[in-house]
């Protein structure tokens, strides 16, 4: 079953296009990381500080795997360094309604 993954990024004033950009960088090697299926990176039409990654994975273990990857590459690291507050991480199952 696939699990959808729901990250939200609450970016100090003015960090959120250099967070964007950092993703952009990272993203077409997170597309090829085994069990990831998708990945996008939206922003708040209200508040462009505030970004919501949403994911589908083969399994939460892939996802922790991909973490543990981003962690030891420095680029988790960069990404937090932006943030006012740690993101918030949520794993769904994606019902087939």
């Amino acid at each position: 079953m696939t699990v959808k993954v729901l990250a939200e990024f609450n970016c100090v004033d003015g960090n959120a296009d250099e967070f964007i950009e950092i993703c952009q960088n990272i993203f077409p090697v997170t597309r090829e990381f085994d069990g990831c299926s998708h990945i996008d990176i939206s922003a708040d039409q209200e508040d462009p500080n505030r970004l919501i990654m949403t994911e589908n994975w083969v399994s939460k273990e892939h996802h922790l795997k991909y973490l543990e990857y981003r962690t030891d590459d420095g680029n988790l690291e960069k990404l937090v360094a932006l943030l006012e507050s740690p993101p918030e991480i949520t794993y769904f199952d994606l019902s087939d309604a």
